[in-house]
């Protein structure tokens, strides 16, 4: 248990290592690409984006591992499972809500609380990445608590790796329509990288699936 907690632990740091590098760098160029207005824009956007996604998830993924964890341990295998399909229907249903709430809140937060209503393009191009984050928040719990840090440390290198890509993809394509739309494109970035980390998962699941129903039977 000891070896198994350190080597995950392991893997869990290089992982996270690897997201703070790439995190770190993007933000320099896509500057230079969008100027002070469109990392201003782009900006604006991220606090609310955080705020909900934490709101929605507000510590889950670590009471779902633990939960999972110690009923593993106790060889109570239909709970360990129950745990999770419970926890994947609640983070599913309140990633939905927020994003919908953000989607429809977005023309009265980018005007009245944020005071530039261009904002608005980006608050509604990052909503649906709470959805996505919850939901893989819900798979990462049930992984780590089996123990198993792999499938984790894969998806937020490959999530992020989607972010980054996706941010100047976008942001290079539509910066001749506007600085705004080019924001909006950088903040699609969070998006498309839940969308990737979270088929990480769900391919590694169903990978496993006969193991972990044989387990739990």
């Amino acid at each position: 248990k000891k070896t198994s907690f350190l080597k995950g632990a392991f893997i869990l740091t290089v992982a996270g290592f690897i997201v703070k590098i790439l995190g770190a760098v993007y933000r320099i160029p896509l500057a230079m690409m969008i100027k002070d207005e469109g990392m201003g824009l782009y900006q604006m956007a991220y606090p609310i984006y955080v705020t909900l996604l934490s709101l929605s998830t507000a510590g889950l993924p670590t009471a779902i591992s633990k939960l999972v964890s110690s009923n593993i341990a106790l060889k109570k295998y239909k709970n360990a499972f129950r745990i999770f399909r419970v926890s994947l229907a609640f983070l599913g249903i309140i990633g939905f809500l927020s994003t919908a709430a953000l989607i429809i809140y977005a023309p009265y937060l980018s005007a009245r609380v944020l005071g530039n209503p261009k904002a608005y393009y980006s608050l509604v191009s990052i909503a649906p990445a709470i959805f996505f984050v919850s939901i893989m928040s819900s798979f990462r719990g049930f992984f780590q608590g089996l123990q198993d840090m792999t499938p984790s440390a894969i998806s937020q290198v490959v999530e992020q790796i989607g972010r980054v890509a996706t941010v100047f993809f976008l942001a290079s394509l539509l910066l001749p329509k506007g600085v705004e739309y080019a924001a909006a494109g950088a903040a699609f970035g969070p998006v498309v990288g839940a969308v990737l980390g979270l088929l990480v998962l769900v391919a590694v699941y169903y990978r496993k699936q006969n193991e972990i129903k044989i387990k739990m039977m």
